[in-house]
């Protein structure tokens, strides 16, 4: 802080002198230098400076100059044309903007250097149509709605001329709310409305309520438009206004869609908006499930309507497309043993039975099996993280009390594949069933293969197994083993 007072005050003292010679006081008018300011020349003396001594354009933009210089090279003269062009490059805030507006409007509206704000936009384009055009060309950001709006009608009705020719469909969109306000009195601005109306893709800036107004163009937009945008826009507005065969037609324009989930969840959700007790909403339903397109929330009309094919195929789907839990639990009681066994496994296997739904299982055999599959899941989630790590005697422990004790799934002793290391412990142990010891025979472990058939001899479905994979060149060392038939090979 002191050596900045030090040196501010030097400054004060030694700038005075340093001034009495121009050349030398624009050596310290750089814009980089803070104190610039203190050696600034008077205008008139940086006037006769610049008209005396030709500098490049790089030396001048780099130094502050008064405004009023500025303002003297703005206007053309023969002595130093140049300068008019080097200022109108330096353009940089909106004071100097205005300045050079007053003197060469063109000139200034074309500099690169500045960028005008909203205010000066709609005044610079209601002085002069002319500079809107040059303006939507420089920067096209700027256009906002609420600038659009502000225009005078005459250049409202430029711009919106503009952008069309110009195949600006994304501007045109974007202004979508000033067109729909201005097409009554602004034939140009109905014409853009309409033809945006008539693009497949155009997704609306105005209201269900706005879009309902347009009569004609708003009907052919229903029918050609996208449907996913349709049902985006207006699906709440026709339900809040019970407007249900409008729902129905877009339905049906949706059913015609190729198969994709977006186009099932929104089939789902226009059903749901139909009142259950009406025409509409049991015709759609069976197009729907027609369609492969679960209902899940639909079971209860086709119960009172004792339905039984589509509860069972509805279920079917649900299952399919892992909507099961999506089914009301009230809808349990009201279906068949074999129908709550199916839902109950498909929730277990989809991880989303509860305790409460295990609690219903319709007898002991189907709860043992809820069970499996549960402790199933569980013991995958325990084992997954273990591959590809160290093996400690812990993990092996649990596995071995799980082979006296339970079970080791299926689904576990695939993922050991993936782990020599846990293949070589499977083996050792004698852990794996038969069908994955054929799936040993034909795996790339070949030594895990040979420890294998050395330890408990090798049958002959395995033997094939061998044959029959790509390990078929250990047959003739197969054969050595082939008639212990070990008493382990049975296994799990």
């Amino acid at each position: 802080m002191k050596n900045f007072s030090f040196t501010a005050i030097v400054i004060a003292i030694v700038a005075p002198f340093i001034k009495l010679f121009p050349a030398w006081a624009l050596k310290y008018t750089k814009k980089s230098n803070k104190y610039a300011e203190k050696f600034q020349l008077s205008a008139i003396e940086e006037e006769k400076y610049l008209l005396k001594h030709p500098q490049s354009a790089a030396w001048v933009v780099e130094r502050i100059w008064h405004l009023q210089t500025r303002k003297y090279f703005f206007k053309p003269n023969d002595i130093r044309p140049d300068l008019l062009e080097i200022f109108i490059s330096d353009i940089t805030n909106g004071t100097i903007f205005d300045a050079a507006y007053e003197i060469v409007p063109m000139e200034a509206i074309r500099a690169k250097s500045y960028t005008l704000d909203a205010e000066r936009i709609i005044k610079v384009c209601n002085d002069n149509v002319n500079c809107l055009y040059t303006l939507a060309d420089k920067q096209p950001q700027s256009f906002t709605v609420d600038v659009v709006r502000r225009l005078a009608p005459n250049c409202q009705e430029a711009y919106f001329s503009y952008i069309f020719t110009k195949c600006q469909w994304e501007k045109l969109i974007e202004l979508d709310i000033v067109l729909f306000d201005e097409a009554k009195k602004n034939e140009v601005a109905q014409n853009c409305l309409s033809f945006l109306m008539g693009l497949k893709n155009y997704q609306p800036n105005l209201s269900a309520e706005q879009l309902s107004t347009l009569g004609d163009k708003f009907e052919k937009w229903c029918q050609h438009a996208d449907p996913f945008i349709v049902a985006q826009k207006m699906a709440g507005y026709w339900c809040k206004n019970k407007d249900f065969q409008a729902i129905d037609r877009l339905l049906d324009r949706l059913l015609e869609i190729e198969d994709s989930s977006k186009r099932n969840d929104w089939a789902r959700e226009l059903l749901k908006m139909i009142p259950a007790d009406t025409a509409y909403y049991a015709n759609n339903l069976i197009l729907l499930l027609n369609c492969g397109i679960a209902c899940p929330f639909a079971f209860q009309h086709l119960f009172d309507q004792k339905d039984t094919a589509n509860i069972d195929f509805n279920l079917e789907l649900c299952i399919g497309q892992k909507l099961e839990g999506k089914i009301p639990e009230r809808i349990f009681e009201l279906l068949t043993i074999q129908q709550k066994e199916k839902l109950l496994i498909a929730l277990a296997e989809d991880s989303m039975l509860s305790k409460e739904m295990l609690a219903q299982a319709p007898n002991n055999r189907t709860t043992q099996k809820l069970l499996n599959i549960l402790e199933e899941k569980a013991q995958i989630k325990w084992f997954k993280p273990l591959l590809g790590c160290f093996i400690n005697e812990e993990s092996v422990k649990i596995l071995e009390n799980y082979f006296k004790t339970g079970k080791i799934y299926g689904t576990l002793q695939d993922l050991t594949f993936r782990d020599n290391k846990w293949v070589h412990i499977f083996v050792e142990h004698n852990w794996y069933d038969k069908k994955h010891k054929l799936k040993l025979m034909q795996s790339i472990f070949v030594d895990e293969i040979l420890n294998f058939m050395q330890k408990y001899g090798i049958t002959q479905t395995q033997f094939e197994a061998l044959l029959t994979g790509e390990n078929a060149h250990l047959a003739p060392k197969a054969k050595l083993y082939l008639e212990k038939e070990a008493t382990l090979e049975d296994g799990i």
